[in-house]
């Protein structure tokens, strides 16, 4: 009995099987041979939800990010891990606990996260890690480097180089003298230089305890100064930067002349001012990173530079800086001023250990704005009444949370309008 393929025609049957059966492989071979060249002539592409999207560009050659923003770059950002291999402790005061191991989880986490969150259209071009990656306590325990390279060898995992910023529980471990041929750091006696990330963005890193009691050897002229400060603004402290009730009958901002506290220095300031005016010169934005917090509604009210006050004079003297990026107050603080810039103090991992999530990201968008992402925005930057609102951000669309999840701020940036040399004429 034969079988009547279902589009043959009645009135023509095949006289025999092996006719039929090259019907059957034309019909067969001959999709085939069109999918196959389209494939090669690349007019024909496969679906499939795993492939990543290709980067788009726009007309100026920038990467256009998922929301459609042109993105000029991103930086991951994370400040006081302050991790020890010892039992949780407190501060100070004895009022906050601090989980030393738990923060390096948090470290790694972080290194975790910046990888999922690194991609075509939104590259991490480097970590700002702003300082106090190690606790005080490995000096006591003797762990100070074998402490330091764990952390380092946690940074070397993530998708772009870390800038790292001296802090106030760096200089409890190692000397300016040993800092001065870490290779972690760019110069380490005086670590302050800047760079640029994009066209028309400057990073200023600063160094806040050019003037310290701490770090510096007894003959070094910055720590003299730093004794002579300390004689004429608090004469509780011991000009050992240990002995003494520091702040016993201090008020107000005078708080901030502490041993945890530093100075940058004229040497510093001169050369901060001049960056500014470079930058304001040739039409630059600024973002600055610095330990030590530079505005006192930015922080608690003890933890600003000793000189804090002449450099927010420059800062307000010159449009072009964007935002100020600190650490050093663990509860952290965000403070816009009256010239629109954004003082952000980001939160420590100390806090809640590797329950929390204190780190995120920075993107800079042509748009003239400015992003924080974080798994948990809360744990990251604090919420306060002039902080923006969350938006969840989610990898897939399945409603189920995803490693690469996140929380966004949005904040505009101010434009900078006046001419560099209306300012400097505007200083006499």
């Amino acid at each position: 009995v034969r079988v009547r393929l279902l589009d043959e025609p009645q009135s023509k049957p095949f006289p025999n099987r092996a006719m039929r059966r090259k019907a059957v492989n034309r019909r067969i071979l001959l999709p085939l041979l069109i999918i196959s060249f389209m494939i090669i002539t690349d007019s024909f592409v496969m679906p499939s939800s795993k492939s990543p999207p290709k980067e788009r560009k726009s007309k100026d050659g920038s990467s256009i990010d998922g929301d459609g923003k042109i993105h000029l770059f991103s930086f991951g950002v994370i400040a006081d891990v302050q991790w020890a291999d010892a039992d949780d402790g407190y501060n100070y005061a004895k009022t906050v606990k601090r989980c030393y191991r738990g923060a390096f989880q948090v470290l790694e986490n972080a290194v975790d996260w910046w990888n999922l969150q690194h991609s075509e259209d939104q590259p991490l071009a480097f970590i700002a890690q702003l300082g106090d990656l190690i606790d005080g306590q490995n000096e006591k325990l003797q762990q100070s480097d074998s402490a330091m390279k764990l952390a380092l060898d946690q940074l070397d995992r993530a998708p772009c180089p870390s800038i790292n910023i001296i802090g106030n529980h760096e200089l409890y471990n190692f000397n300016r003298k040993d800092l001065s041929s870490a290779s972690w750091l760019k110069d380490g006696d005086r670590e302050y230089y800047s760079f640029s990330p994009a066209e028309g963005w400057k990073v200023i890193i600063l160094d806040p305890y050019q003037i310290s009691l701490i770090g510096h050897a007894a003959e070094d002229d910055r720590r003299q100064e730093a004794i002579q400060i300390m004689a004429r603004e608090n004469k509780n402290v011991h000009s050992d930067g240990r002995d003494g009730d520091w702040l016993v009958g201090m008020e107000g901002d005078a708080r901030r002349f502490v041993p945890y506290n530093g100075g940058y220095g004229k040497a510093q300031l001169s050369w901060f001012q001049s960056e500014l005016d470079k930058a304001s010169a040739a039409g630059e934005r600024v973002i600055i990173c610095s330990h030590v917090i530079l505005h006192p509604l930015a922080c608690g009210g003890t933890t600003m530079a000793w000189d804090y006050e002449e450099a927010l004079n420059m800062i307000n003297d010159n449009d072009c800086v964007a935002a100020v990026l600190c650490g050093h107050d663990h509860k952290g603080k965000y403070y816009e001023d009256e010239n629109g810039v954004h003082h952000c103090t980001f939160i420590s991992p100390l806090n809640k250990g590797e329950e929390g999530h204190a780190y995120g990201m920075i993107s800079i968008h042509k748009d003239n704005t400015m992003e924080i992402r974080g798994p948990k925005i809360d744990d990251f930057l604090p919420n306060m009444q002039e902080r923006p609102a969350i938006e969840c951000h989610a990898k897939s669309d399945c409603g189920e949370s995803q490693p690469g999840d996140y929380e966004l701020l949005r904040f505009k940036l101010r434009t900078s309008t006046t001419s560099a040399s209306a300012r400097a004429v505007s200083r006499y």
